[in-house]
């Protein structure tokens, strides 16, 4: 079987470059692979649809979810992915490869891609008011959420889930925006004013909040949930809850399943993918529209139940 890896040197803060000597010799037990490093944002996508070119039948990707972001969005081609991918998990976060229930150990994770089991998983697609359109694996947040993931990138002493605690932190002391948002689940209407809005493909994401805990990434729905306009003191109360998932209960949280989610806001809104940033505040995005794409990815090496069993 023709393989290729796609590898992010500079994932968890460019300490998994020494992977690069190493991926060759775990892939001689399975007839050898081919090693492409990324050398840029929006590489691995690039690399990915090369891959497919090419005439490779595994692309294995070997990163953080940035990275896996990157591949799958190289990798699918109208609305399924072309061949089935591999994840060596590298990042600080490692949101996605939980919910598949991969191995944390990247030489066991390398292994078990070629032990037969294998998992059909959904995607998500999203798009804004300008057309613009990429694919998410695990989650689209709006809003607050999306504000933590701009705030990771300006902390670089701190990894892990640390880091995204400490971005939580600082969003809560100086970002509070809570627009009026129009929102169609499916053909429910809702309009409220609203902190934040994550759509789940997955049950986790920021390195471990379990924002959507229920959301099973086979089911062929989106787990969503609407925080409502509350105050930083009970923000601050509700984070240790949404470490744990138990925050769903909270009278100021809406959560919702749909296949497709169009969101309107009477003002400019910061969205992420997979931690990956979408709209910044200044690309002034006032609409998103989020679809789920059942059974659009086999994960080789993944575990088999749903990310909530």
């Amino acid at each position: 079987m023709r393989t290729v890896v796609i590898l992010n040197p500079m994932a968890d803060h460019g300490r998994t470059q020494r992977l690069a000597a190493v991926i060759p010799k775990w892939a001689a037990e399975f007839d050898g692979c081919d090693l492409w490093l990324t050398e840029r944002p929006g590489h691995a996508t690039d690399l990915a649809r090369d891959a497919l070119g090419k005439g490779y039948e595994l692309v294995i990707a070997a990163g953080g979810d940035g990275t896996m972001h990157e591949v799958i969005n190289g990798l699918v081609v109208s609305g399924s992915a072309a061949v089935p991918l591999g994840i060596v998990p590298l990042g600080s976060g490692n949101d996605y490869p939980h919910g598949l229930d991969l191995a944390e150990d990247p030489h066991q994770a390398f292994r078990r891609i070629f032990d037969g089991r294998q998992r059909v998983v959904d995607l998500a697609s999203y798009q804004d008011d300008s057309g613009r359109t990429e694919l998410a694996m695990n989650g689209v947040g709006i809003g607050f959420d999306a504000i933590v993931s701009i705030q990771t990138r300006t902390i670089t002493r701190i990894h892990g889930f640390a880091m995204y605690l400490l971005a939580a932190l600082q969003t809560i002391a100086f970002y509070y925006q809570t627009p009026n948002l129009r929102v169609h689940f499916d053909g429910e209407l809702v309009e409220q004013r609203t902190l934040m809005l994550p759509i789940g493909v997955g049950p986790r994401i920021g390195g471990g909040f379990k924002l959507t805990p229920d959301a099973d990434l086979s089911d062929g729905l989106l787990d969503s949930c609407m925080v409502d306009p509350i105050g930083r003191l009970t923000l601050l109360r509700l984070l240790p809850e949404a470490m744990k998932g138990t925050h769903i209960t909270s009278p100021h949280v809406t959560m919702r399943r749909s296949r497709t989610i169009e969101v309107v806001s009477d003002m400019a809104l910061p969205v992420h993918a997979d931690g990956e940033i979408f709209a910044y505040l200044e690309d002034n995005v006032r609409r998103v529209e989020v679809s789920s794409l059942p059974a659009a990815l086999t994960v080789w090496g993944a575990g088999t139940q749903s990310a909530h069993d």
